[in-house]
């Protein structure tokens, strides 16, 4: 589980990475990210990272499976946070693609997180740690 102070909570994060962030897109979902190095206290860029996720009803009706491919971003992220530069709000939108539909809603759960890390190290990774 992602801890609390990685995590996005209050809706006025949520609107600035919709509006000054940018939008990242892939198969199953897009990412909005916003760098809080931006502003204006200058010691944002010391402070962790923190994610916000984003499903709605019309992926799927049944709130067990959109908990499921939120806690399957979160917990790929998780593993990933020492990879991601420090000071960035991240908000996931979850896109239909995530859930796929043959009868029976199914989440491939390999899937979505290989394409979480994917992104992550394309896009946000720190560059400044060295990897091995």
């Amino acid at each position: 589980m992602l801890s609390s102070k990685n995590r996005l909570k209050k809706k006025i994060n949520f609107v600035r990475v919709e509006i000054d962030g940018k939008m990242i897109q892939s198969r199953s979902f897009g990412m909005g990210v916003y760098d809080r190095s931006k502003d204006f206290d200058g010691d944002s860029n010391n402070t962790d990272s923190r994610f916000g996720f984003i499903i709605s009803t019309k992926i799927s009706k049944k709130a067990v499976v959109r908990n499921r491919i939120k806690r399957i971003i979160a917990d790929a992220v998780r593993v990933s946070l020492s990879k991601i530069k420090k000071g960035l709000d991240v908000v996931f939108l979850i896109k239909p693609n995530a859930v796929k539909i043959k009868g029976k809603e199914h989440v491939d759960a390999t899937a979505i997180e290989n394409e979480v890390y994917e992104i992550i190290t394309k896009n946000i990774q720190d560059n400044t740690i060295p990897t091995h």
